[in-house]
């Protein structure tokens, strides 16, 4: 019954918005064909820079722009609010020349000073406008505030140009830059109210935020100042829907134009359905198991390995993915740069993991928690059977875990303080690079509470320096040898049990023209139009 009422209810909020592609305005905001868009979990929050995960910046990707940004379906940079960019002085210099004319969605100037005000507020505690924000990737990618920050500097000469200078030359930087959380917002629309800030957002993309109502929907509408060029559907509905058999019978029904994160299940029945079509994202992404070094006994490397040994990947790959799915080898997805074909993942060996927990003094077990979320996520589509799975593995073994459900803004805020012992997580890479994997899952400077991305809690000298070497290297051969070693190391201290890079598909119906998929996992609402629009 509770399904049915569901059901009901979404057919009545699509029929009262105007429903779907094929319709006109249907008495939506910004007149126009309306796309609806169908995902089981709401965003955290919409200003980009605070935020980590995928529903979210999924979004805002939709509402900000950045100095650059990838080619649809590649991680090729391209141009954006720059027309250009150079590098000099050894790579420490980057200077980037804005397109005339830009515009915010309230109409402000997008000028240099504009970019400059962003990103003085991310990298400075002392800047008026940081504020008690958690700017995570941030950290993440640029090693933290004030003079830990590769960029030292940022400067706005004149009104179309923004000059950065960096501590050292930094291999990343630019794939960085495109990256979600370093797109450009309003400075008027920021310092008005830095907390509405991130709940209705002013930006310069080819959408607006015209309304969040949380946990139901986000409505979405066009940009009268976005220069990009005709939208196809001048308004989107994102809405929430936690029952994923709802979903998918509104799919089937056409009151939902596209499906995000079907189930595997669900998406092989919908690849079947007429009018329906599904794609594959590129693979870029890993599932893993955190195990917290900080507590006792996952400090303990034959521990570690242990779990290593006990958990069956090879099962879990195939029972909870899509077609595509892969046993995770390296912590990097494969054809990534800095792969290393010598490592493999830790076979499923129940002997070998009660023999190392003997020799950690451990021969008969131990009692901890694992916590997972409770909503699927693009590289994890069935959590709570994954964890079932995972803890019958464990128990084999002699370790008793008790499973910790969470709901997923919950989850994270507890796994960035340290409070779990393990949890079940992973990571869609952001920009192609393998530092975007590395850096901020696992190394020192990622490891900071309350923002912590690396939780594990893993803080090794030797890795934090290959890291180092990594970022500050400009040639890409030599900064493959560098991850590749890093890989090694990884799969021998086992602060992380990679357990599969998988394949992330969306169903979406087969009259929507201009379909990219990306393997940032993206979608890309401007880039799409009815087959009736020409």
């Amino acid at each position: 019954m509770k399904t049915i009422a569901l059901a009901m209810l979404l057919a009545l909020a699509l029929e009262g918005c105007g429903g779907s592609s094929s319709g006109g305005n249907g008495g939506a905001p910004g007149g126009g064909a309306t796309l609806v868009v169908a995902r089981v979990k709401d965003a955290v929050g919409l200003d980009p820079s605070h935020e980590t995960d995928g529903l979210s910046l999924n979004i805002t990707g939709e509402v900000f722009e950045n100095l650059v940004k990838f080619k649809p379906g590649t991680f090729e940079i391209i141009p954006s609010l720059a027309k250009s960019w150079t590098s000099s002085n050894g790579g420490k210099t980057w200077t980037f020349v804005l397109r005339p004319g830009l515009k915010f969605s309230d109409g402000t100037p997008l000028d240099a000073a504009a970019v400059k005000f962003n990103f003085d507020r991310w990298r400075s505690t002392k800047d008026p406008n940081h504020g008690t924000f958690s700017y995570g990737y941030w950290v993440s990618q640029f090693g933290g505030f004030d003079g830990k920050s590769v960029v030292s500097d940022v400067a706005a000469p004149t009104s179309d140009r923004v000059i950065f200078t960096l501590r050292t030359p930094f291999g990343p930087f630019l794939r960085d830059v495109a990256m979600p959380s370093f797109a450009i917002g309003s400075p008027t629309a920021i310092k008005a109210d830095p907390q509405g800030f991130g709940l209705k957002p002013v930006a310069s993309g080819p959408y607006m935020v015209a309304e969040w109502v949380k946990d139901d929907h986000i409505t979405l509408v066009a940009n009268p100042n976005w220069t990009g060029g005709a939208l196809g559907y001048q308004t989107v509905i994102v809405r929430d829907i936690p029952d994923q058999s709802t979903s998918v019978l509104s799919m089937k029904k056409g009151d939902v134009d596209i499906l995000v994160d079907p189930r595997p299940d669900d998406a092989k029945d919908l690849a079947n359905e007429k009018g329906v079509t599904l794609y594959r994202q590129p693979s870029n992404n890993v599932t893993y198991v955190a195990l917290n070094t900080e507590k006792k006994p996952f400090d303990n490397v034959f521990v570690r390995r242990a779990i290593a040994y006990a958990i069956d990947k090879a099962a879990i790959a195939k029972s909870f993915y899509a077609l595509g799915a892969q046993v995770a080898d390296n912590w990097t997805p494969p054809g990534m740069l800095g792969g290393n074909p010598s490592v493999k993942a830790y076979p499923h060996d129940v002997a070998q993991a009660k023999n190392l927990l003997a020799q950690a003094g451990f021969a008969n077990g131990f009692s901890t928690q694992l916590f997972y979320p409770t909503s699927p996520r693009p590289y994890m589509p069935e959590p709570q059977r994954m964890a079932e799975a995972i803890q019958a593995n464990l128990r084999e073994v002699g370790i008793a875990a008790t499973l910790q459900p969470l709901e997923f803004a919950v989850f994270l805020t507890k796994i960035r303080n340290g409070e779990h012992p393990m949890c079940l997580i992973g990571w869609t890479g952001d920009n192609g690079d393998p530092d975007n994997f590395m850096y901020p899952l696992l190394d020192q400077d990622s490891a900071v509470k309350p923002q912590a991305q690396n939780y594990a809690f893993w803080r090794d000298p030797a890795y934090h320096a290959l890291m180092l070497a990594g970022q500050r290297e400009v040639n890409e051969s030599k900064r493959g040898a560098v991850y590749a070693k890093a890989n090694a190391m990884i799969r021998d201290a086992a602060p992380a049990v990679p357990i599969a890079h998988s394949v992330v598909s969306f169903a979406a119906k087969s009259s929507i023209d201009g379909i990219v998929p990306r393997p940032d996992s993206q979608i890309s609402f401007e880039l799409m139009k009815p087959a009736t629009v020409k």
